[in-house]
């Protein structure tokens, strides 16, 4: 790609990352400047198993995947109010 801009239409989280812009004329050094892009994106959850059984007695493991940017505080809820704090 040549020239002073870059432009990136419809952004999604997959453009996501760092970027180098780099020029050069044939009289070294050639000179770069690094450009992070970050592209805010609503919370995303992957959930493995959506319904686990246990026996009365044992410990269970609930497992959720969320991809956000940015970073989101995630939290749980019991019964839909009681919220889990340990």
């Amino acid at each position: 790609m040549g020239g002073d801009n870059l432009t990136l239409v419809k952004l999604d989280r997959k453009q996501m990352g760092a970027y180098l812009c780099i020029a050069s004329n044939d009289v070294p050094p050639a000179v770069s400047k690094r450009i992070t892009l970050n592209v805010n994106f609503a919370p995303v959850i992957k959930v493995p198993n959506q319904l686990l059984g246990a026996p009365l007695g044992t410990d269970v493991h609930l497992e959720c995947y969320v991809e956000a940017f940015p970073n989101t505080i995630n939290y749980w809820i019991k019964n839909r109010g009681e919220m889990l704090l340990d």
